[in-house]
C-alpha cells in the first residue's frame, strides 16, 4: 500500500512544496486508488511540512519543486520524493501518476520566489 501527498492549492498540485496551504493524500492499494483526503498544511518553518507528511504515514510525495533540506529529511525519514511534476488538476495528475505518464521537470527549487527558503 502507498500513502502519496501532493501540496494542493487551488485544487491543483501546488509548485513550492513548503508554502503549500493544502495537501491532498491518497492511499493507493493493488494500483487502485481507495481513499483521498484533503488536509490544511502545517504553517510554513523549517522542516515541519516533511515531518507532518511522516506522522499522517506517507510513504511518496509527488510534487513540483522543493529545496534540498526538504528532499534530504523527506528521504532520512523514508519517504520517496518524485520532484519536477507540472501543476495540473489533483485528479489529472493522479491518473497520470498512476499511468506513469507524469513529464517531470526540474524538481529543485531555484530561489525565485521562495525568500531563499530551502529546508522546508
Amino acid at each position: 500500500m502507498q500513502k502519496i501527498a501532493i501540496p494542493t492549492e487551488d485544487g491543483r498540485l501546488c509548485l513550492h512544496f513548503g508554502k503549500t496551504p493544502q495537501v491532498t493524500f491518497l492511499t493507493i492499494k493493488d494500483g487502485v486508488v481507495v481513499g483521498k483526503v484533503l488536509k490544511n498544511a502545517p504553517e510554513h518553518a523549517h522542516g515541519v511540512l516533511p515531518r507532518f507528511l511522516f506522522s499522517e504515514g506517507c510513504t511518496d510525495v509527488l510534487c513540483g519543486g522543493l529545496g534540498d533540506g526538504a528532499s534530504q529529511l523527506l528521504d532520512k525519514l523514508g519517504i520517496r520524493v518524485h520532484a519536477g511534476a507540472p501543476a495540473l488538476e489533483i485528479d489529472l495528475l493522479i491518473q497520470k501518476f498512476m499511468k506513469g505518464t507524469i513529464v517531470y521537470s526540474d524538481g529543485h527549487c531555484h530561489h525565485d520566489g521562495c525568500d531563499g527558503h530551502h529546508f522546508n
